[in-house]
């Protein structure tokens, strides 16, 4: 069986300032996609500085000592080209496609954009705006505003995950070009970093050019890259009232695990069968199509550098909320009481084979899925293991893990819609 990504056809090559660069070739098409990891998160942040990383990442763009933002984007404009950076909890991620011809230059901006912003405070001021304008919608949003006091309540204050990436209005209004400008100058530095470069080009002229744009990158070096162990959590809900509502969302759920867990495979996969698959797996299945309690209902995983939430996400009639919170605990019982059967396994299992080929079909999946396989430290020949890391999950297996987070004894409970004398 041909794999598209195997430890002989991915070249790798550690910069001595610790930048490590993937390529791989493809010459099928006249294009090349860069995709970059950074360990520039919002993990760096404070209660006090959220939505630092993310603003950061942003206003990267709005000028550099080359290029203004308006010829940036007439650049791009021009070449067909695009490229952008952005901030998760973890890390900062940044990309771009071009035509081979004008890879070289691709690469020239994203020096500029990542190494040389300067912030221009007209501009900061603008973004500052889009961003606030922003915030200001989702807390008017109940699907939001449910998922956001879920983190809250389901880890501690100071906790990375405790926080929105985004900030609040009151954070963001707080962040001054200094804060942006010494976030940048700490965190977005070689270490650890990860270029994916996947198209139509030489391996060694692909790692020659980022040699030529960022080997000379110097940064702080030691900085822990790591996501503290959440305390457990205790049952609680809460109900949060907006006005003007139609609509309640509720999310519930409980910690989850780290992406490197052992747990991960057949919990990633009991998760899948549970409130993915399909249409939204065996949630879907019963609590919206059987009882006809929820217009959507999901489960999501969340896995990474810390352990995440395993929670469940769900929009309902107001009136229904108390009857969707009892159906959904039903599902989870019923989970955790006889795991899976052999043939929900299967097509799982088939799924996750399945969908994994259609990614890597294209540049962007490769260089996605490069890009991941070097921050988790999977290993090369990731791909290679990868179905058979899925066919061996045994049926026993997610068992004995949904018992062990399925917590539905220790679950937040979050709902968000009218007041209940509204509903």
């Amino acid at each position: 069986m041909s794999h598209p990504i195997t430890p002989e056809n991915v070249t790798r090559a550690e910069l001595k300032n610790g930048i490590v660069v993937l390529v791989k070739e493809n010459r099928t098409n006249g294009s090349i996609t860069l995709r970059g990891r950074l360990r520039a998160g919002a993990m760096y942040e404070t209660d006090i500085t959220a939505g630092l990383a993310s603003f950061t990442a942003s206003s990267l763009q709005r000028g550099t000592k080359k290029f203004t933002f308006q010829q940036l984007n007439e650049l791009y404009d021009s070449l067909g080209t695009s490229f952008g950076v952005g901030a998760g909890t973890e890390i900062a991620t940044f990309g771009g496609k071009s035509l081979t011809e004008d890879f070289p230059t691709l690469l020239n901006v994203a020096e500029q954009v990542l190494r040389e912003p300067i912030f221009p405070e007209k501009e900061l001021e603008k973004l500052r705006g889009q961003i606030v304008t922003g915030l200001r919608e989702a807390e008017d949003d109940t699907r939001y505003v449910a998922w956001r006091r879920f983190q809250e309540l389901s880890f501690p204050k100071g906790h990375p995950y405790h926080r929105s990436d985004d900030g609040t209005e009151a954070t963001v209004k707080k962040l001054t070009r200094a804060k942006l400008a010494e976030f940048h100058s700490k965190y977005f530095r070689p270490e650890g970093a990860v270029f994916v470069i996947v198209g139509d080009i030489d391996a060694q002229k692909a790692i020659d050019l980022v040699v030529k744009h960022f080997g000379d990158w110097k940064g702080k070096k030691g900085i822990p890259f790591e996501i503290p162990q959440a305390p457990p959590t205790r049952a609680t809900r809460q109900d949060i009232a907006m006005e003007g509502k139609i609509q309640s969302d509720v999310v519930m759920g409980y910690p989850g695990i780290r992406r490197h867990d052992p747990g991960f495979y057949p919990l990633r996969t009991a998760d899948l069968i549970f409130g993915q698959l399909g249409l939204s797996g065996r949630l879907g299945e019963t609590v919206r199509d059987k009882l006809g309690l929820c217009y959507y209902v999901y489960s999501s995983l969340s896995a990474g550098i810390g352990a995440g939430s395993w929670m469940i996400g769900t929009g309902v009639n107001p009136r229904n909320v108390d009857l969707a919170i009892v159906a959904i605990g039903d599902e989870v019982r019923r989970l955790r009481a006889g795991g899976v059967t052999a043939e929900e396994l299967a097509h799982a299992q088939d799924y996750l084979t399945g969908s994994l080929a259609l990614r890597l079909e294209t540049n962007d999946g490769v260089a996605s899925t490069l890009a991941d396989m070097e921050l988790y430290g999977l290993g090369m020949d990731y791909i290679v293991r990868y179905e058979g890391l899925f066919r061996s999950v045994t049926r026993e297996q997610i068992l004995e893990v949904v018992q062990k987070y399925a917590l539905l004894e220790e679950a937040v409970i979050v709902t968000a819609g009218p007041a209940r004398n509204e509903a």
